[in-house]
């Protein structure tokens, strides 16, 4: 395992480096990132967004990087080959022969002096113990002081092979989560994208077990480190399986019917074909499994749920001011646990509201501003320039339409999550879900009163109150125009062409 991740370092080392042999010298031959160029004195900018001119047929200013040679015959293929055989992983070069590194060898000689050291300072630790525990049953003179200070009754054979034992168990399922990242790796396409991930991989990959040094034993430690590192293994792939077939089905609905693509398709993402299934992992398959041609580039916001999960504990170790390492890694562990929990009852998004409101279709826009050109053109309403100008006028409408449209989504979600926590506080402290909720009443059927009432201090006190409190508690969440005008409703619709075009 430990030939495995220094291969799989080199690799990243090839690919963002681009390292070649250049008069004796290894060179370095890719493009900068943003940040380096920024750096260097430039205006941080990469080949533009993320670099990826060549997927949307973007002019010449596209520059070649250094993860495309493979399509060069006279650059040869740098990267290994794996093979899992009975739980090894055999690393292989581009020539077919079997190889073990010797940076790998080095980190076996560094593990096993570590080993020793943490075998050794436990040791000492229940020998030091135990001879407190001596010194007041026994004069020092004594066998039993003798045998106490000498730590006999100590089974270092049990002890290395408890040592052994967890450090590989930890190995092996820290190389499973890497796994999970070096899969999405293999599907960035632009230089950001792919350092990012090249950061979570090697922060992953130098990870080392947390050690308290003040417990009696070091298994309990590896034990946490162990559960963590399986809980970040599974929710990582279950939001990555999800991901992978969301993105299928937009692409199955976007070029569905048998689309055969056009020069309208451009910026579209690439379909994929359903053909020779392959597996991306290094050492052992960690994600669903892929198509040759199948490519998906959204994955690499995984980097963002790596920096998430860091940040969500350092919040939590500041708020309950965890200071010893322990403290830290079980908080870490309830972290993991709790997010892995949250991510499999995690509802659908759009759940809480109803089913008209989540009808959703990716290809709508462009039918709607091609058919809006095209009746221009069978009317000879614009010609020439005219004609040119109102289809940018059109498309730029449509972008604003959709840019309008994707915040609604967003501010739509953000209240679901709000409701979600509103309701589980409302339900501790004794209230209903009724106040969630808010009615427009018309002037017309309103109550005239002579005398405002004065407010309760407190909203407990109008808790069972029924003539004050409008007790209305819909079957969905609604959308908050609801709560002025209900018939403004019927006006936001996305969900046919005739309305869409209503809303332009």
């Amino acid at each position: 395992m430990l030939n495995y991740l220094r291969s799989v370092e080199r690799t990243l080392t090839f690919d963002l480096a681009g390292l070649q042999l250049e008069e004796g010298e290894l060179c370095r031959t890719a493009e900068e990132t943003g940040w380096m160029n920024a750096a260097r004195g430039g205006r941080g900018e990469a080949g533009g967004l993320s670099s990826l001119q060549h997927a949307h047929n973007t002019p010449v200013d596209y520059k070649v990087c250094c993860s495309d040679f493979m399509e060069f015959a006279e650059v040869e293929n740098l990267h290994d080959f794996y093979s899992a055989e009975e739980g090894f992983v055999h690393t292989q070069d581009q020539r077919g022969f079997y190889i073990v590194y010797d940076a790998a060898l080095k980190d076996l000689d560094k593990l096993e002096s570590e080993l020793l050291l943490v075998g050794s300072h436990f040791i000492q630790r229940n020998r030091t113990e135990k001879m407190g525990k001596a010194e007041e049953a026994f004069t020092s003179t004594s066998t039993a002081a003798v045998h106490s200070w000498a730590g006999v009754d100590v089974d270092r054979v049990a002890v290395l092979l408890d040592l052994w034992t967890c450090e590989t168990e930890f190995l092996e399922n820290k190389v499973q989560l890497l796994n999970c990242y070096y899969e999405v790796y293999q599907h960035a396409a632009g230089t950001e994208e792919r350092f990012a991930l090249a950061r979570v991989i090697t922060d992953i990959m130098h990870g080392r077990p947390r050690l308290d040094l003040d417990q009696d034993y070091f298994v309990q430690a590896y034990r946490a480190e162990i559960d963590c590192l399986r809980s970040h293994q599974q929710l990582i792939k279950n939001i990555l399986d999800n991901q992978i077939e969301k993105q299928r089905q937009y692409l199955q609905r976007i070029w569905r019917d048998d689309h055969k693509g056009s020069t309208h398709d451009y910026g579209l993402p690439l379909n994929y074909i359903p053909k020779h299934v392959v597996s991306l992992g290094g050492s052992s398959p960690a994600l669903m499994n892929v198509f040759l041609l199948e490519v998906h580039p959204s994955l690499c916001l995984a980097s963002a749920v790596y920096h998430s999960l860091i940040q969500a504990h350092t919040e939590l170790c500041q708020l309950h001011r965890a200071t010893s390492v322990f403290d830290k890694l079980v908080l870490q562990q309830k972290l993991l646990q709790q997010a892995l929990q949250s991510w499999n009852n995690l509802a659908s998004p759009g759940a809480s509201y109803s089913s008209q409101i989540q009808k959703d279709d990716p290809v709508l826009v462009q039918k709607v501003g091609l058919s809006l050109v095209n009746f221009t053109e069978e009317k000879d309403m614009k010609q020439g320039r005219k004609k040119q100008l109102y289809a940018v006028e059109t498309f730029s409408k449509l972008l604003e339409l959709v840019t309008i449209r994707h915040r609604l989504l967003e501010s739509a979600s953000e209240t679901a999550h709000l409701t979600e926590l509103y309701r589980n506080v409302a339900s501790e402290l004794g209230f209903d879900e009724f106040h969630l909720y808010l009615r427009p009443v018309q002037f017309e059927v309103a109550e005239q009163k002579d005398q405002t009432d004065q407010r309760p201090v407190f909203i407990t006190a109008i808790l069972e109150d029924d003539t004050s409190v409008d007790r209305f508690t819909p079957s969905h969440l609604p959308l908050s125009i609801q709560e002025l005008d209900e018939s403004q409703i019927g006006r936001f619709s996305f969900s046919s062409e005739e309305a869409v075009i209503h809303v332009c």
